[in-house]
């Protein structure tokens, strides 16, 4: 008796299956269209978002009967999105550093990472408001579900979850490199007050300059 083989991959989406599509050729509106046997609209659609996301652009153009076609593909460096492999070996890196770095060390290291990161960002600037507000744009392109409040004097920027989870749940200190990634960010003194365990979500309280409250 033939046995059938065992699928625990879920179905992909809509979205799912452009990008993976995308992954492997570029391809244009119609051959998109064509493959997913959907409309030309629906798939425009779904491109549309994945650009205003920076994950798909065009990439050049094919002739078309009336005029040229795009040519879309994924953006280079996008396709970390689509790896559960990061999230594993940063929480496995996270490990064995804190095994091995002296714990002053330890806490540098990961104060660097969060400055290293915030130098690769583009830099929010204006007053001490809209420098917050452009890092937290950056925290949500980053994946994260953020929202700001402020309370006395002290913006608090709120997380429902953390976008470095697994590493924080492996070792809270963690933590100190999105403290110092927005501290970078924005210019301002931020303290980390985050929610710890197995379940981390955020929470970083940045002081407001005396003139700006």
């Amino acid at each position: 008796m033939s046995v059938a083989p065992l699928n625990t991959e879920k179905p992909a989406g809509t979205r799912e299956k452009i990008i993976r599509l995308l992954m492997k050729h570029q391809h244009t509106i119609e051959t998109l269209a064509e493959r997913l046997e959907m409309t030309q609209n629906a798939v425009r659609a779904q491109i549309a978002l994945l650009q205003r996301e920076g994950i798909v652009e065009i990439q050049g153009e094919v002739k078309g009967t009336r005029r040229p076609a795009a040519l879309y593909g994924i953006v280079v460096g996008a396709d970390v999105h689509f790896s559960k492999a990061y999230p594993e070996f940063a929480s496995h890196l996270v490990k064995v550093l804190s095994r091995q770095v002296p714990s002053k060390e330890f806490k540098t290291i990961l104060k660097d990472v969060g400055k290293d990161l915030a130098d690769s960002m583009p830099r929010p600037a204006g007053s001490a408001r809209e420098r917050i507000a452009g890092a937290l744009n950056v925290l949500k392109s980053l994946g994260s579900h953020a929202e700001a409040s402020e309370e006395d004097g002290t913006v608090v920027i709120t997380g429902h979850g953390c976008p470095i989870s697994r590493a924080v749940s492996v070792d809270e200190r963690s933590c100190l490199a999105m403290e110092s990634f927005l501290s970078r960010l924005t210019g301002l003194p931020v303290t980390e007050h985050c929610n710890h365990g197995e379940r981390p979500s955020c929470r970083f309280e940045i002081t407001l300059p005396t003139g700006a409250r």
